[in-house]
């Protein structure tokens, strides 16, 4: 009993939790953070689907990768208190782990339980965590369960931020949904929160906010198709980190009204990079026509 506890006490505050005790987050990190099959299920998971997503995007189909270099260094210069949060558009069912498996060297998902180098990144519970197998293998997988339409307010994405604020790699697509007309929707304002609430947890520093851009992911796994596609090229183009100071500062204020503001003001300059980046990449397919009625599948 002795030996449990204190194993959740070391999750907890792994992610930067003040107090395992009575954080309200404590039974949710305890649920969500320890891979359930253990570090070795943790290294065979990610390795194994990051191979097949590989084999898909540079034998199968041709990936270029611009400014690789972006991203690795602020992975590996990462501070103690100071994560990183990526974000990209989303086009695609294979997006991830499509594409977050070729913009980082392979071995680090053979290793990330001891470099701890990998993304955290977040589902709809309904689509990745349906059943107990499922649940496991995501939780294997870095991945955390969402549930759609509860907003930004649910306890999953204050997680995410103490993940952030202890240095670690958070990746979000903040259209909230696959856009299949190819073209950057609406964002929402998750990854404002989660800039500001990170900021928060960790005493007022920001984490470094990476925006990048993908082309003709749904080429290579179209809607219209019965599986994965050959022979297109994918472009991937990672920019510049983002300078937020000038907005993060209005975290701070007690109000939540001005917190929202700088949210809002967070996420429009995420929007900007997104399509500076969008200009400058080649157009993705428009599947419109062959998605859903009602929307296409539920967000990822």
């Amino acid at each position: 009993k002795n030996s449990s506890r204190d194993a959740h006490i070391t999750t907890c505050a792994a992610l930067g939790m003040p107090n395992a005790e009575t954080s309200p987050s404590r039974k949710l990190a305890e649920e969500v953070l320890a891979p359930p099959w253990g570090a070795f299920g943790r290294s065979i998971t990610l390795g194994l689907v990051s191979s097949f997503a590989r084999l898909v995007l540079t034998v199968l189909n041709k990936t270029e990768i611009i400014n690789q270099d972006r991203l690795i260094n602020a992975i590996e210069n990462r501070q103690h208190s100071s994560g990183v949060l990526t974000v990209c558009n989303h086009t695609s069912m294979f997006d991830d782990p499509g594409v977050l498996s070729i913009i980082m060297p392979w071995s680090w998902f053979w290793m990330d339980p001891v470099q701890h180098h990998v993304r955290w990144s977040l589902c709809a519970k309904e689509v990745c965590f349906k059943n107990e197998l499922l649940r496991q293998f995501f939780l294997s997988g870095k991945t955390l369960p969402v549930e759609r339409g509860k907003g930004v307010h649910q306890p999953v994405v204050s997680l995410a931020a103490m993940a952030l604020a202890s240095g670690q790699w958070v990746h979000v697509f903040p259209e909230g949904r696959i856009n299949y007309d190819g073209k950057l929707g609406p964002l929402r304002w998750g990854c404002g929160k989660l800039v500001c609430e990170a900021r928060q947890v960790s005493g007022g520093k920001d984490p470094v906010v990476l925006p990048f851009y993908h082309s003709n992911m749904g080429s290579v796994l179209p809607l219209s198709g019965k599986g994965f596609s050959m022979g297109h090229e994918v472009e991937v183009r990672v920019g510049e980190p983002l300078k937020l100071d000038d907005l993060t500062c209005r975290c701070d204020s007690p109000n939540l009204a001005d917190q929202q503001e700088a949210w809002r003001l967070i996420t429009e300059r995420v929007r900007t990079a997104l399509q500076d980046l969008e200009r400058q990449s080649p157009p993705n397919p428009d599947q419109s026509a062959s998605a859903p009625t009602k929307g296409g599948p539920p967000p990822s």
